[in-house]
């Protein structure tokens, strides 16, 4: 059924009753009784709308820009795993075709546009990944055994591969009620056509369009007009006066024809600027992206650093959870207590130099940093200096030992007093006693 031009459909529901009540519903696998309200609309036609497609590239090129490690936990604190094969997989190289800023930012665009990432995982004997695939969700569905056990079938032009779960990663960007997951755009993506058609009546108005809808009066002498030769004038008309190439030209009728504007509500006041303002502020909202990054307002920010944290919080996080928590399936599963995938956020929350430096001084004159940990932040080359790999207070700069206290053997201020007379070896003689 159609309300308004917009498709609505019910997903037919299982009816079917089963006795067994340690089974799962059939309606965790298929979506039980779904409601849809949007017009179908191809990725092509998604992103032919500027809006939907600045909010998309911004937020995978965000995530993409970050830098994915795996970490392990050693004595309380955290190292970088460099010897597990997925580190490796996702800072150098997923597979032979991808560098891992594509990989990443294929994997956001299947889920902020499709809402599904499926990772063919090619792995060894061993059973670690060697390589890591994107496939196209478009062309893969999802089963189910009667036994219960997922699989995946992938439909490809060379023929149709069947993978079970331990063979693909399957990330949902939302799930609701069903194992395939929805994109933000899916529900609402009859923002995305009205913007697409007011880009299109835009483009149609200034391109083919004439500007001032017009009456052809034929007169009265003429008995013998017909529907041809109305057709006919009209096609002649707008082939001649039609089209911003002949917005300036002038109107010349001839057979005693007059031409008159017609008054009808014009751009302004049906408000097209307005409308079109309108849906990229929906757009913008599915996706949580500021709307001052499209350059539709004006950002209420003192610094960079709070711009770069709000859209941190608010836009990508969600995300980088999400992606954080499926690729730590992918370690061994007896290694996952202790090591985990993580996106590293710290090149968006880079403040500007003057704000950088105060904090590294803050930091190091306070016992949070060493010297070596500010300057592999900047990227530079590491002292080999004992005192590099110290912490450090801000009295008299002295290391601080196990305790948290200032040790003593490298701060002679602190030492006992000596016992014995204290003036037995002062240079100075006392007075009392030469008088």
């Amino acid at each position: 059924m159609k309300l308004f031009g917009i498709e609505i459909r019910k997903t037919p529901s299982n009816t079917t009753v089963k006795n067994d009540t340690d089974s799962i519903p059939l309606s965790h696998y298929d979506g039980g009784d779904i409601f849809y309200f949007s017009p179908y609309m191809t990725v092509g036609e998604m992103l032919a709308n500027t809006t939907l497609a600045s909010c998309v590239y911004i937020i995978s090129d965000a995530v993409a820009s970050l830098s994915f490690n795996v970490y392990r936990n050693v004595n309380g604190s955290r190292e970088r795993a460099l010897d597990l094969p997925l580190y490796r997989l996702l800072t150098r190289r997923p597979n032979p075709d991808d560098t891992p800023f594509i990989f990443k930012k294929k994997i956001l665009l299947h889920l902020l546009l499709k809402g599904n990432a499926f990772i063919f995982v090619e792995r060894d004997r061993n059973y670690n990944p060697t390589a890591l695939y994107t496939l196209d969700p478009s062309s893969v569905d999802i089963k189910k055994t009667p036994e219960g056990e997922i699989y995946y079938i992938y439909h490809t032009s060379t023929g149709t591969y069947k993978y079970n779960r331990d063979t693909i990663l399957h990330i949902p960007a939302i799930r609701y009620n069903r194992l395939k997951g929805f994109s933000p755009i899916e529900y609402a993506t009859h923002s995305a056509k009205t913007g697409l058609e007011l880009d299109e009546y835009t483009a149609t108005y200034f391109d083919g369009g004439i500007h001032s809808k017009m009456i052809l009066t034929v007169p009265k002498e003429v008995t013998n007009w017909t529907k041809e030769n109305s057709d006919e004038l009209a096609e002649r008309f707008l082939k001649s006066y039609g089209g911003k190439e002949n917005a300036n030209k002038p109107v010349i009728l001839n057979k005693g024809l007059t031409a008159q504007p017609l008054q009808l509500g014009g751009n302004t006041d049906s408000q097209l600027v307005e409308l079109r303002a309108f849906s990229e502020k929906e757009i913008a909202k599915i996706y949580r992206v500021p709307l001052f990054m499209l350059g539709k307002d004006s950002a209420k920010f003192t610094n960079m650093e709070q711009f770069n944290t709000f859209f941190l919080q608010h836009t990508l996080t969600p995300w980088l959870v999400l992606l954080n928590q499926y690729f730590s399936q992918l370690i061994p599963s007896w290694m996952q207590d202790d090591c985990y995938a993580e996106f590293d956020p710290n090149t968006i929350l880079r403040a500007d130099a003057n704000t950088r430096f105060n904090n590294y001084i803050k930091g190091l004159t306070n016992g949070i940093y060493t010297l070596n940990q500010i300057y592999a932040m900047e990227n530079l080359p590491r002292v080999d200096e004992p005192f590099a790999e110290k912490h450090y207070m801000q009295v008299n700069m002295a290391p601080i030992d196990g305790n948290g206290t200032s040790s003593d053997s490298d701060n002679p201020d602190n030492q006992e007093p000596k016992e014995g007379n204290p003036d037995e070896n002062n240079d100075f003689s006392n007075p009392k006693q030469e008088e």
